[in-house]
């Protein structure tokens, strides 16, 4: 009788399993778009234009669908289970012609899919120290996506292993450093506005319809 309990458990577990694997959805990024047209202008200076032969800018952004029952439950990673969505974070190639002045168009429109499409979640920036490799990244890509809004800065680096800290909204320290870095960002006024969705539930509702 043991036996057969144990036996029908197992059986149960199985089961559920596999019932959670079959859940899961293709999470890999839609096909992109041939013709996009809605970007963010953005370029970065050097406010000391010797800074640029020692450090550099890369940019990034991520992206992630803003619709509701695009991801699923994954019951493997976590007790109760972690809502999973399609999302990702790419490279953004430097356009510009000058090293003290990089440049980067980061599209909005960069994905074209008819449901679940992604779209711009944030972009975000890392000043590297190409001596040390040390990367700092700046408190900005979040709220300073208007066009026209220029932001200012200063990476400071220490001997240290952590994440250098950059002052633009916080007070500049003064700590033990050996650099200083202050830095321009500026979103074109040509640039196109970020579309912000407030309040969209990413999980599916549950129906409480008999």
């Amino acid at each position: 009788m043991l036996v057969k309990l144990r036996t029908g458990m197992l059986l149960v577990s199985l089961v559920t399993l596999s019932l959670l694997a079959c859940n899961k959805k293709d999470l890999s990024p839609p096909p992109l778009n041939p013709h996009p047209k809605e970007a963010l202008h953005v370029t970065v200076t050097f406010d000391n234009p010797e800074d640029a032969k020692r450090y550099s800018v890369v940019m990034k952004a991520h992206y992630r669908t803003m619709e509701p029952g695009c991801g699923y439950m994954d019951y493997f990673r976590a007790v109760g289970g972690i809502y999973v969505i399609p999302e990702g974070t790419f490279d953004i190639p430097n356009v510009g012609q000058y090293s003290q002045q990089p440049k980067f168009d980061i599209y909005l429109d960069r994905y074209n899919k008819e449901a679940c499409n992604w779209e711009l979640d944030f972009p975000y920036l890392h000043i590297i120290d190409t001596y040390t490799h040390r990367v700092a990244v700046p408190d900005w890509g979040s709220n300073d996506l208007t066009p026209g809004r220029t932001y200012h800065t200063v990476c400071q680096y220490q001997v240290n292993d952590y994440s250098q800290q950059c002052y633009g909204l916080l007070q500049l320290k003064d700590l033990p450093h050996y650099s200083r870095v202050p830095i321009t960002i500026h979103v074109a006024e040509s640039s196109a506005p970020v579309r912000r969705r407030q309040g969209v539930p990413l999980v599916p509702a549950i129906s409480t319809d008999p």
